[in-house]
C-alpha cells in the first residue's frame, strides 16, 4: 500500500535535505522561470515580438540535444547583451556600484550582473505566503538538514536562520562541508554574478566538474532523506 507523505516522514531516522529548484522561488517571490528571464532580458535589447523565436530558431541550428536549447540561447543572447551594454546603447545599464565593480573589476560578464540585479530588486515575498513561509523558517530551526539548489536567488538564506552557505562545485568540492545547518547553490548565488551558471559554457564546465560534485552529493544522499521540491 502507498504511504502518504506524512507517514514516510515520520519514518525518517535523520533530518532531511530539500534539493530544490525554481518552482520554490516562483511560488514566494514570483520571479520568473528560466524563459520568462531569457524573454526579459531579450526584450532589453529588442522591441521585436519575434525576438525571442528568432534566438530560439538561432540556438536549435547549433545544438544537437533539446537540452542544450536554452543554454545556447542564453549564450547568444548574452553576446548581443554584452555588445550593447559596453556601448552603453538602449540604456541597458542598471548596475548600481556594486555589480558595476563586479563588473569593472573582476571581469564579470554584464548579462549576468544585470541578472542579479534584476533578480535582487525582484526578491520580494509575495505577501499571500507569509503565513506558509514562517511555518517554512520554523520547519529549517531542527527538522531540516540542509538546502541544495540550483536556484540563484537568496530565498533560503534569507529565511533559514544560521545556515552556511557554498557557492558552486569548487566550494561544494573543497570545502568541509558538515552535512547540517548548509546551503549549496550548485548554479551560482545573485551575490556573486560571476558563478552564475546559464549559458552553454558554463554548463560545458559544470559537466567537466559534474563527476566530483556527484560524488561529493551521494555521501549526502547516503546520510540522508532527500525531499525533492
Amino acid at each position: 500500500m502507498y504511504k502518504n507523505l506524512k507517514e514516510i516522514i515520520n519514518s525518517f531516522t535523520t533530518t532531511p535535505f530539500l534539493f530544490v529548484g525554481s518552482g520554490i522561488t516562483r511560488r514566494y517571490y514570483n520571479l520568473p522561470s528560466w524563459k520568462g528571464l531569457l524573454e526579459i532580458f531579450i526584450n532589453k535589447i529588442s522591441s521585436d515580438e519575434f525576438a525571442f523565436a528568432s534566438y530560439e530558431n538561432r540556438a536549435r541550428e547549433l545544438i544537437e540535444n533539446e537540452n542544450a536549447l536554452y543554454p545556447k540561447i542564453a549564450e547568444l543572447i548574452e553576446t548581443d547583451f554584452n555588445d550593447l551594454w559596453f556601448k552603453n546603447k538602449k540604456d541597458i545599464r542598471t548596475l548600481d556600484k556594486y555589480y558595476s565593480d563586479k563588473v569593472k573589476n573582476e571581469s564579470v560578464s554584464p548579462f549576468k550582473a544585470e541578472i542579479a540585479m534584476y533578480i535582487k530588486n525582484q526578491s520580494n515575498i509575495v505577501p499571500e505566503y507569509t503565513e506558509e513561509i514562517e511555518k517554512l523558517k520554523k520547519l529549517s530551526i531542527k527538522s531540516i538538514s540542509g538546502i541544495i539548489t540550483t536556484n540563484y536567488d537568496d530565498f533560503f538564506e534569507n529565511n533559514f536562520e544560521g545556515y552556511k552557505r557554498y557557492v558552486g562545485q569548487d566550494e561544494l568540492i573543497f570545502s568541509g562541508i558538515q552535512g547540517i545547518g548548509e546551503i549549496y547553490k550548485i548554479h551560482g548565488t545573485i551575490e556573486e554574478p560571476k558563478s552564475i551558471i546559464i549559458d552553454s559554457k558554463d554548463y560545458k564546465e559544470f559537466e567537466n566538474k559534474s563527476s566530483y560534485l556527484a560524488a561529493k552529493l551521494m555521501t549526502i544522499f547516503i546520510e540522508h532523506p532527500i525531499i525533492f521540491i
